[in-house]
């Protein structure tokens, strides 16, 4: 949602629905709040997945990569009551007389300095692939790498559980000592930490592509103002301040270039930065807003207009020229966001804002959520998962659906609402 300010008049030129611009203010490097730390609640989960039996792991491991594997929309868990007496591992046993009931069974061992061997052994052919994986300061990124590598096997897609997620927390919204703050954490919302803090909103985070920094829109000026911040130093750098608006910051994938929608001749249209030199390069020129860019490789931007009589997506050469319209379906669709060759956004349809998914390319789309007024769309790096902002409760929290729609997740906070999620790159 936008700042109160700015509302009135968002509202005017998207027919009622508020543009995703960004505004956030000063900064708390990495501060640990324990209260930030989000809920996680799977509501759906598929039984039409691949059926997998995960044993239990001293440390608690197995827990994190079932609900991992849960989320994924892939995966069918089998109960452990299911299959009784499977041996520790190490032990040997015969995993073809489990066959009717699960097509995989994982195995585990914590090793003493926090590293976890993991099993995966077919039931179909009772052959085994063995991982080991190395401790971490964070305990939990050690069973997030697991199951990485058991999706990424069965699968042959690359897992993303070990992955972060930024995300915005607002707390007194109703009083005058709101807080805004934006958190950084593990991608099923454990071990948050803050890097920004304000009594101005804090919206739209997005991730430079080696993972390290975080773009925004800070209003510490008394005006829109595009910061990049480096989330492990806290070295902060202004990228714009130019006169109007300055929003929706977006990285190329080489890091090189940040995209952005800037009003500089009064009507907001898509430029790029070049991050080293800070050189501006006007990409699109329209009488109409342009906004919401987002990276399609290196060499194209989609981004939101209204140019076509109501917000639509559209795909131009991040060199710029004639730009190429991508939706048709529903009158609103906006907010794009594009990972391994899919796209995710926001489509309007009789008053209700819900998130859908397409391949690049294709005519057809996917509906992916149900609430009444889902916002800001975020796709895991391999495409498999989207987190978006939903209201629920009369709250606005976070939730997580795959793309297959087949798994659903909430991500609540007790601290207050939580919103404008942005999925992190692959952590190096």
């Amino acid at each position: 949602m936008i700042d109160d300010r700015q509302s009135e008049k968002s509202q005017k030129k998207w027919g009622g629905v508020l543009l995703n611009l960004t505004f956030l203010i000063a900064f708390m490097f990495l501060m640990p709040l324990a209260h930030a730390e989000l809920e996680l609640h799977i509501t759906k989960t598929t039984q039409e997945g691949i059926p997998i039996y995960i044993a239990n792991i001293s440390g608690g491991a197995n827990g994190i990569i079932e609900a991992d594997l849960k989320r994924s929309g892939r995966f069918d868990i089998v109960p452990r009551s299911t299959i009784a007496n499977i041996p520790p591992m190490g032990a040997s046993f015969n995993a073809g007389s489990y066959q009717d009931k699960a097509d995989f069974i994982v195995r585990g061992k914590q090793a003493a300095d926090g590293g976890l061997s993991i099993e995966l052994t077919s039931t179909s052919d009772n052959a085994k692939t063995f991982y080991t994986i190395s401790t971490n300061t964070n305990r939990r990124r050690v069973a997030h790498k697991a199951a990485d590598k058991i999706y990424e096997k069965i699968t042959r897609e690359k897992g993303a559980f070990d992955t972060r997620l930024a995300f915005v927390t607002v707390t007194n919204k109703a009083s005058s000592n709101r807080k805004f703050r934006l958190y950084i954490s593990d991608s099923d919302g454990y071990n948050p930490q803050a890097i920004l803090t304000s009594r101005e909103p804090i919206m739209s985070p997005t991730w430079s592509p080696d993972g390290k920094k975080l773009a925004y829109v800070s209003f510490e000026r008394n005006s829109p103002a595009i910061y990049m911040q480096d989330i492990f130093t806290g070295e902060k750098r202004l990228i714009s301040a130019r006169e109007g608006i300055n929003s929706a910051p977006a990285w190329s994938p080489d890091g090189n270039y940040i995209a952005m929608s800037l009003s500089i001749n009064g009507n907001p249209d898509i430029y790029t930065s070049n991050v080293a030199s800070g050189a501006l390069k006007q990409i699109t020129t329209s009488s109409a807003i342009d906004t919401e860019p987002v990276w399609s490789g290196t060499n194209s931007i989609i981004f939101t207009s209204n140019r076509g009589g109501g917000p639509q997506l559209y795909r131009v050469s991040s060199n710029g020229g004639k730009a190429q319209r991508l939706t048709f379906d529903a009158y609103y669709n906006s907010a794009a966001d594009v990972k391994n060759q899919k796209l995710a956004f926001i489509t309007g349809k009789r008053g209700s804002f819900h998130v859908a998914i397409k391949s690049l390319g294709d005519t057809g789309r996917d509906i992916l959520s149900n609430g009444p007024l889902d916002e800001s769309p975020s796709l895991s790096p391999n495409g498999a998962m989207i987190a978006y902002t939903t209201i629920r409760n009369g709250q606005n929290t976070l939730s997580v659906v795959s793309d297959n729609a087949k798994s659903r997740q909430f991500l609540t906070s007790p601290a207050g609402d939580v919103r404008e999620p942005a999925w992190s790159p692959y952590l190096r």
